[in-house]
Parts: C-alpha cells; structure tokens; sequence
C-alpha cells in the first residue's frame, strides 16, 4: 500500500487557512488501549467529534506508521492532521504529504542486523510496517531489504524486553549513528527515525500549515516530551512516568477531559 496523495517532501512555504486552535495526541496508551476491552473509548471518541464541530483541529501524533493508525481508527475517527513515526511523516487530513524526511536504507539495515538477535524490529517504510519474521495483523512480511529499495524508509522500531535495555538501547544508537538517525525511547520501545526528527518537528509542521494560533498537546511516555515541549499546553495521564508529568501543564485521567476543557 503507497500514499498515493501529494508527494512533496515538506511543508508549503505559504499557510493555509488560520485556525484558533489545534490539539494532537499520541496514540498507544493515551487514546488506543490495545487489549482492553474498549480500545478505543466511546468518551474519547464524542469529546473529538464535538471538539473538531467548535471549530478545533485535532490530529494523532505517533510513532506508528499511517497503516497502524488508520485501520485502527476505522470510520469513528478523522483527524485532520497525522504526525507520524515520530514526525518523519505529516499528513493532512485528506493524507496529503506536508513533510517527509527519509532514512538511507544501509543505515536501517545496519541497526536491525546489530539489535535484531534480542529484540523484535519492524521498519517503517512507505505507510506500512514490513517485518522479516511471522507477521502479525497490520504488518506486511519481506524477505530481503532489497525488497524495500526505491521506498520511502521512516525508520525502525524495536521492542526491548525491559525499559532499562530500552534505555542503553537508544543511548548507544544515538552515539554510533546520531549524525543520520535519532532514536527516542517508548517504555520498552525504541523508534529510530531520521536525525532531526520528532513529534515537535511534526508540530512545528502542523502549526504553519494550518496557521495555528494555539497547540495544545497530550502524551504518557519519554518519546512524547518534543510534543510536549512544543506545544502551548502540555497536558499528560495519571498513568505517566514522573518526567512526563514534570513537563506537562496539567495530569487528566483522557484525552475526552482535555478536550472538554478546551
């Protein structure tokens, strides 16, 4: 599956149409709990929907690839913006490219074939995720990173058994390869996508392409403080690390009551 919308690679020099206020939230954990019983909450979902109707923009800022949101969302949510693997990728809400910034394929596989023994990868590439193994739903199997030549290469993501492997995981890579990628830590995940890229880069993207006057953001975890250093009004969860709370405006228990508040 390719994006077959606009292929520019960044942002419109000219804004569009002014917008008072914009609020982007991260995705796993924040507003999509995977194995619940209500992944996505019926609460979350109105709060949106009533938010976009007084005229705010909201959109989904995550480390997962356009695929790994969208068939997730289904028809009960449209975002108007999506920043995604970690702000390699930001989309308009018709998917229209606003900014991409791409991964030499020799680098990604030169990480996956060093960590690839301990953990689990998958590449973010085009606006899907391929994996070498078994796949699981949303993952498309390949069998060589021939198969990947001539895409669009976000990144690679990696579970780590523990946060602490996590942690020195995404140290290391940022040492050996920091002059090509960044790697930000997820709990016990590490996204790798291209240097000078992250979720603040996306909104950065995001507030001139649509003008906006006021960000608002809202994140639980280490991968979510660019969101929430760039944005005007940093919210977080109960559920949040410590540093994720000492760098957030305000703690609600979801996504709803932020928007309700706004």
């Amino acid at each position: 599956m390719e994006i077959k919308r606009n292929d520019t690679d960044r942002a419109a020099d000219t804004a569009g149409p002014s917008f008072g206020r914009a609020a982007a939230s991260d995705f796993d954990n924040t507003l999509y709990f995977m194995g619940d019983e209500e992944p996505l909450r019926a609460a979350d979902i109105f709060s949106i929907l009533y938010y976009q109707q007084r005229g705010g923009l909201f959109g989904i800022c995550t480390g997962r690839s356009l695929v790994g949101v969208r068939e997730v969302i289904g028809r009960w949510i449209r975002p108007d913006f999506y920043i995604l693997a970690s702000g390699a990728l930001v989309l308009d809400g018709e998917e229209n490219v606003l900014y991409r910034k791409c991964v030499p394929l020799s680098t990604v596989e030169a990480i996956y074939k060093r960590y690839a023994s301990t953990m689990r990868a998958v590449i973010q590439a085009n606006d899907t995720v391929y994996i070498f193994s078994e796949t699981t739903y949303l993952q498309t199997h390949i069998d060589s990173f021939e198969d990947l030549k001539g895409g669009h290469i976000y990144g690679i993501s990696m579970a780590a058994p523990d946060e602490k492997t996590a942690s020195e995981a995404a140290a290391e890579i940022n040492e050996v390869y920091g002059e090509e990628v960044t790697a930000f830590q997820n709990m016990t995940h590490i996204d790798v996508v291209p240097a000078g890229c992250s979720k603040g880069i996306g909104v950065e993207v995001v507030r001139k392409a649509f003008g906006v006057k006021e960000m608002y953001g809202i994140g639980d975890s280490y991968n979510d403080l660019p969101l929430l250093e760039s944005v005007d009004h940093p919210y977080t969860l109960n559920h949040a690390p410590q540093q994720i709370k000492d760098a957030a405006e305000g703690v609600v228990r979801s996504v709803s009551e932020l928007l309700d508040r706004i």
